[in-house]
């Protein structure tokens, strides 16, 4: 698989994809691996390039699949983002071939200003975007489908998910 089929690695020119790729680890992850630990701090971001993921929540009635996922797909970005723990539970189905970069090479290169790392976090936040703006088009379909005694349980949900961002 090339590297172009990352939505995150969109704009880039050869030169800014091989610059950012060469800061990344190879990785080989074996089936049945957990790579993404629900409540756990993340500290890096996988570029899945081959194989097949299951991410799932520990809950206090057992696992809850959410969903099965085939390369290319991008791991623990929301931590990045957020600076909170993992909000899920990530295992290889098959064995994952993926590229690594740790949180901290990340920001090193951020602050260095280097233009390919800077592209391809804008290409995540701009994913990460518009999953929240669906979300947001979910909670409103809910919205308006709950009874009013509902509507404030709702309201308190949104209000934690979306905080400061929150307008319903």
């Amino acid at each position: 698989m090339g590297y172009k089929q990352f939505r995150a690695f969109q704009y880039l020119n050869q030169t800014q994809l091989e610059n950012f790729v060469s800061a990344c680890e190879k990785v080989t992850i074996p089936a049945g691996q957990r790579i993404v630990q629900q409540n756990s701090q993340g500290n890096q971001i996988f570029f899945v390039l081959e194989g097949d993921v299951w991410v799932f929540l520990d809950t206090p009635t057992g696992e809850k699949d959410l969903s099965k996922i085939t390369a290319p797909t991008v791991l623990g970005e929301i931590s990045f983002f957020s600076g909170e723990p993992n909000s899920a539970n990530v295992m290889a189905l098959t064995q994952i071939r993926a590229l690594a970069i740790s949180f901290e090479v990340l920001r090193q290169r951020l602050h260095k200003g280097d233009a390919a790392t800077s592209i391809v976090m804008l290409n995540m936040a701009e994913a990460i975007a518009q999953r929240a703006s669906a979300m947001t088009r979910k909670v409103a379909e809910l919205y308006s489908q709950q009874s009013d005694d509902k509507l404030s349980e709702l309201q308190s949900a949104s209000k934690t998910l979306f905080g400061e961002w929150s307008f319903l």
